[in-house]
């Protein structure tokens, strides 16, 4: 921003789910959803000192929709959202790991560091693509290689948050079934993390190279 007359222009969309570079998803959404009719603040900070004004948003005025319904569209698209983003972090960290595990095997030639590089790695990627298609690489490929879990949840937030008004009845079953598959493989990912790597690390420490660490002890 500079000084003087500044203009900012809001969707009314809550934040979209995290995402990470080179992504391709197929009829699938990572947007949050819209804000509800009610008063909010909108808060300006600027060198230390905030200053808030109240705001309305209104409902559309041609839409009959009750409060309700808005509500449950509104609370079933939050948690979808958060499940994207729950699965694409998953992806962005092991990654992370695979990058750091590629630059201690380049600086070692030991047998057994690299054996259990190698096992860590494959156990990683086998995550990797039950929770993203990783053979996408431009918009096309979907049709061609089938869509993975976040996907999945992407397509079906985009449907929840199509238009204004209550979520079909299927949405809750889906989202709890994709819910589930989601967890069978960060808890696949959870142990890897806490296994494999930590023997890895072990095998790193003894050839005097940094350890890996775990997200957010960076």
């Amino acid at each position: 921003m500079t000084a003087g007359l500044n203009r900012v222009t809001w969707n009314l969309d809550y934040a979209a789910a995290t995402t990470f570079p080179g992504m391709i998803l197929w009829g699938a959404s990572t947007s949050g959803p819209a804000a509800l009719p009610g008063d909010y603040q909108v808060r300006l900070t600027v060198d230390g000192k905030a200053q808030t004004q109240p705001v309305t948003i209104s409902r559309h005025p041609l839409r009959n929709v009750s409060d309700a319904d808005l509500k449950e569209q509104f609370d079933l698209a939050i948690q979808i959202r958060d499940k994207v983003t729950e699965a694409n972090n998953a992806v962005i960290e092991i990654r992370r790991v695979k990058q750091q595990i590629v630059d201690r095997l380049g600086k070692s030639s030991d047998p057994q560091l690299k054996e259990a590089g190698e096992r860590l790695m494959q156990g990683l990627s086998a995550v990797e693509e039950e929770i993203y298609q990783v053979r996408n690489q431009s918009g096309q490929d979907p049709l061609n290689f089938p869509i993975k879990i976040n996907n999945r949840l992407g397509s079906l937030l985009s449907v929840v948050n199509r238009g204004d008004g209550k979520p079909i009845a299927s949405a809750y079953p889906i989202f709890k079934d994709l819910t589930a598959e989601l967890k069978v493989q960060t808890d696949r990912l959870r142990q890897l993390l806490t296994t494999d790597l930590s023997v890895f690390n072990d095998q790193l420490r003894t050839q005097n190279l940094e350890p890996i660490p775990m997200a957010g002890a960076e």
